[in-house]
């Protein structure tokens, strides 16, 4: 239950109910080391224990409230993320769609780079988009339901400030991590 663990190490900012957890490295580290299934498996693990009374979602929450509260959207994102990520590594998009550019002579050649690497970053960026995706749509509902008064747009924008824009450079640090953690360790061949 390492996401239980990283899920209640948080930071929560003054302005937005989404916290800083470490949940976004260990959906990431899942996909990439267990593969897609097993990932979106051990994800779903989470989620039922969460929604069956253990307190393992951020803030030592858990129950269906915490997931109609405003992060239950990353919650039921990391579902996903996990899956997509997964599949995305373990099927070696990228380094087929490097293999095609290869083969159609083009002269902006990635040769020189590391495809493992590269196919990493962007499993991993994938992923991290699906937990935006998930987190803003909910989030945007979730503001929508409590502050009916603004308008869309301004309850777009707002969602964006509170549940995406603060959390983009921490997250691409731990891709990062993800990364240079696998090149010591070798996560999956």
């Amino acid at each position: 239950m390492l996401m239980a663990i990283s899920a209640n190490a948080f930071v929560y900012l003054p302005f937005t109910p989404v916290p800083i957890t470490m949940q976004v490295l260990t959906v990431l580290i899942s996909a990439i080391a267990l593969g897609s299934r097993l990932a979106f498996l051990s994800q779903l693990q989470y989620v039922l224990a969460g929604l069956l009374g253990a307190p393992v979602f951020a803030g030592f929450k858990s129950g269906l409230s915490a997931i109609m509260g405003p992060t239950g959207g990353y919650i039921m994102g990391f579902l996903a993320a996990a899956f997509i990520a997964g599949y995305i590594y373990e099927n070696n998009i990228v380094g087929t769609v490097t293999k095609f550019f290869r083969a159609a002579g083009s002269k902006n050649s990635v040769e020189h780079y590391d495809i493992r690497t590269i196919s990493m970053f962007v499993s991993c960026v994938a992923g991290l988009l699906v937990i935006y995706l998930f987190g803003f749509i909910h989030l945007y509902g979730f503001i929508y339901m409590t502050v009916k008064t603004a308008g869309l747009l301004d309850i777009f924008e707002k969602t964006l400030k509170l549940g995406v824009i603060p959390f983009i450079m921490i997250d691409f640090l731990k891709i990062l991590i993800i990364i240079n953690f696998d090149k010591v360790f070798k996560i999956k061949a």
